[in-house]
């Protein structure tokens, strides 16, 4: 009787055993059974948004749920990073993060609710993009060396705006390379603080140029110069910020991640999904319109990209003097 026992024991435990194993692989088959979210820290019309809008279009066709885009927006990204870092680790909340989220505000901060490594889990990189200066049309300074020339001589530091943690790093390297000082003004997103240059309430902005591309586009303002390390096919005729200074140039990027914790066979569901949605030349021609240049990251090369750029802007922000909030 003890040996039957024994027996139908053993078979139980194998039975649970091999369910185990198939657990993971039918969590990954089965995901998603309801629409995933995701939240997006900046506003609406901003260039991440604009980028993220058509990739979540094309891939909730391949997934077979919807999608939905979110704005948190505020705090330079820091509200709606905070509320996927508290989200359940279940694949259905993820974070449209960014080199400003998930590595510049660790130095622009005195202290974050969340961790951007410990925190959070790499899904995949999405595309690549710059930070551009820009003033209005009607200006007398429309080039770089012109505008730096006349802040110079005026009796109080030149007002300029930014969004982000980037635009707020992009003007302390221009500050640091040309000796110049200015004076930051902090917006919670990219449109407002462009309509205060065009209404003249500020001199100057820093915004990625995604946002920016379309106003020059309109005639209402001009790029200086942009911070990456070769011109946009947004905006050609924008020089970039090395071509005057050499060796210093900056390049943001926007990857996708989710709550630690979350299962690895759901992110290799997203990670393979939005790679075949990225590799189509309808999603390459969108990003661009956006003024992104499509470059995708495994999860785990993302992780070392965050970790690294986390050690470079953290650097460059105490280098060119910047006190944490």
């Amino acid at each position: 009787m003890r040996i039957r026992h024994l027996r139908t024991l053993a078979l139980v435990v194998a039975w649970v055993g091999s369910l185990a194993g198939m657990l993971p692989q039918a969590v990954a088959q089965e995901y998603p059974t309801r629409p995933v979210t995701m939240v997006v820290p900046f506003p609406a019309g901003t260039g991440t948004d604009n980028m993220v809008r058509p990739l979540a279009n094309e891939l909730q066709k391949s997934l077979g749920q919807p999608i939905v885009v979110d704005n948190k927006p505020g705090a330079q990204g820091v509200i709606g990073t905070t509320f996927v870092a508290r989200a359940n680790a279940d694949g259905y909340t993820l974070l449209v993060g960014s080199v400003t989220t998930l590595a510049a505000n660790v130095g622009l901060f005195k202290t974050l609710p969340f961790d951007p490594v410990k925190d959070f889990q790499p899904v995949v990189g999405l595309g690549s993009t710059s930070m551009m200066f820009l003033v209005r049309s009607d200006s007398q300074n429309l080039d770089l060396k012109s505008f730096l020339d006349w802040s110079r001589n005026q009796p109080a530091p030149v007002t300029v705006g930014y969004a982000s943690s980037s635009g707020h790093v992009a003007l302390a390297l221009l500050s640091k390379v040309t000796g110049i000082k200015f004076t930051p003004v902090p917006y919670k997103g990219s449109p407002q603080a462009l309509t205060d240059v065009i209404g003249g309430e500020i001199r100057m902005a820093v915004v990625d140029v995604g946002s920016g591309a379309s106003h020059i586009k309109a005639g209402r303002l001009t790029g200086l110069a942009i911070t990456g390390a070769r011109r946009s096919p947004s905006v050609p005729n924008v020089p970039m910020l090395a071509e005057s200074y050499p060796n210093n140039s900056l390049v943001t990027w926007i990857g996708l991640v989710a709550p630690t914790g979350t299962p690895p066979q759901v992110v290799n569901k997203l990670y393979q999904s939005i790679s075949k949605v990225l590799s189509t030349p309808e999603m390459v021609e969108k990003f661009a319109a956006s003024s992104f240049e499509v470059e995708v990251v495994s999860p785990a090369d993302l992780g070392k990209r965050m970790q690294a750029d986390q050690t470079q802007w953290v650097q460059l922000i105490r280098a060119a003097g910047i006190e944490p909030q």
